[in-house]
């Protein structure tokens, strides 16, 4: 349980960095697709549920 709350909190420090940070300027700035900021999120989102099943909360216990 411990290493599912240790990648959580750095998953939930990366998706602070990325999304609202001075880096944020920066990889809006290079004039990516709209859709990047989706492409972003669903990382993110992919991240989280992966650590969950990994972490085994998926079991209903």
């Amino acid at each position: 349980m411990r290493r599912a709350t240790d990648l959580t909190l750095l998953i939930t420090l990366a998706a602070l960095f990325i999304f609202h940070s001075p880096f944020t300027r920066w990889w809006t700035g290079l004039g990516l697709p709209w859709y990047t900021v989706f492409i972003l999120w669903l990382l993110v989102i992919v991240l989280i549920a992966f650590n969950a099943f990994a972490g085994g909360r998926h079991s209903g216990d």
